[in-house]
């Protein structure tokens, strides 16, 4: 067995490890203290991105991409994940592949090149919002076009010039549409969780992303890739996380003592350690079978990618926090808060039950053969 990466790959993960440690980390404490990212901030990071060749680097060739190797691109975004500055490399939702005709120049183009982002509106607001049976958004056809009713959780609060790829119960069952954010009759309430609301939006039947009642099907061939890469920047961020913990655990004296000697520490980041060791090799296997082996179901693995990465990340989020004491040392060092920025509790949640459902459906089918 062979676990040695390829040169060209360890000389792109090593130029993309300086950019991170250099240009990304020193906007980490301003990024959080404000909020946001200056415009000229954001300008140079996707800049020097270009510069290193990773602009759209993952996105397949057939849509203009780089159509980079899965493992190659894992070591990628296992290195994004280890700043908590919200770095772009052009990647865009899979569903957004089933663009046609004039949704390529007004949608896909312009996610494809950074000028506008796709938002999921996927999950709804409440406990069973993940449940594509539970939704209760409307599409309703009328003179031929669609009039959109509901509300959508968001994981990431939409720009001016954002769109929306939005999924509604139409007759012929779920469907997606592409939605401008600035069209009339949408809403967006931010007072507790993040919410879109369409109140009877006009969407031109032009808008329809893909089949009626085909939105579960979109990006069906690309997303469990797409998993898997989620997989490797959950990793990236636990490294980070346990580097955090080891850090404050050697620094911060309590009753005479650093935290590194106290036992419960160590458990601790024994624990976090182990648990990101596993994870990662579980990603790159997983990597591995998709490059070896372009016509093989990736779905089964993906979805143990998928499931093991984001339950780690949600276990390495609380221990971190417990070896802080709390949410952190001052009001700019919250590691639960410096995750939430990138990953929130809602898409970790989704993550888990979605992948929770597809590895419990195969075994189930499996053991009735």
């Amino acid at each position: 067995m062979d676990f040695e990466f390829p040169e060209d790959t360890i000389m792109l993960r090593d130029m993309l490890r300086r950019f991170v440690q250099k240009e990304a980390r020193p906007l980490e404490m301003k990024y959080f203290t404000s909020g946001t990212l200056e415009d000229k901030e954001r300008a140079r990071l996707r800049q020097a991105i270009e510069q290193m060749g990773l602009w759209g680097l993952t996105v397949p060739e057939a849509f203009g991409g780089g159509g980079l190797d899965t493992v190659s691109a894992c070591l990628i975004e296992e290195e994004l994940g280890k700043t908590f500055i919200p770095l772009e490399i052009g990647e865009v939702p899979a569903s957004l592949f089933a663009c046609t005709d004039q949704q390529v120049t007004h949608f896909l183009e312009p996610a494809l090149a950074g000028e506008r982002r796709a938002i999921l509106a996927v999950r709804e607001p409440g406990p069973n919002g993940s449940r594509p049976e539970s939704w209760l958004t409307t599409a309703k056809p009328v003179n031929g076009s669609y009039v959109l009713s509901g509300r959508k959780a968001l994981s990431t609060l939409p720009k001016p010039d954002d769109f929306l790829i939005l999924y509604a119960q139409a007759p012929q069952g779920v469907t997606a549409f592409l939605v401008d954010i600035g069209q009339p009759g949408i809403s967006i309430n931010s007072s507790q969780e993040l919410i879109v609301e369409m109140h009877d939006c006009s969407s031109p039947a032009q808008a329809l992303l893909g089949e009626p009642g085909g939105a579960l099907k979109l990006g069906a061939d690309e997303a469990p890739r797409a998993w898997i890469r989620i997989g490797a920047r959950y990793v990236g961020i636990v490294d980070r996380l346990i580097e955090m913990a080891v850090e404050h655990a050697r620094d911060w004296v309590s009753l005479g003592a650093p935290l590194a000697v106290r036992p419960a520490i160590q458990d601790m980041l024994a624990e976090m350690r182990v648990d990101v060791e596993s994870a990662r090799w579980l990603v790159y296997h997983a990597a591995w079978q998709a490059d070896t082996n372009p016509s093989k179901d990736l779905r089964s693995s993906a979805a143990q990618v998928r499931l093991a990465t984001a339950e780690m990340l949600q276990r390495s989020i609380d221990r971190t926090t417990m070896i802080f004491a709390g949410p952190g040392p001052t009001p700019q060092i919250e590691p639960q808060r410096m995750v939430r920025g990138l990953v929130s509790n809602q898409t970790l949640q989704l993550a888990i039950q979605q992948a929770r459902a597809a590895i419990a459906t195969e075994e189930l089918s499996l053991a009735t053969l």
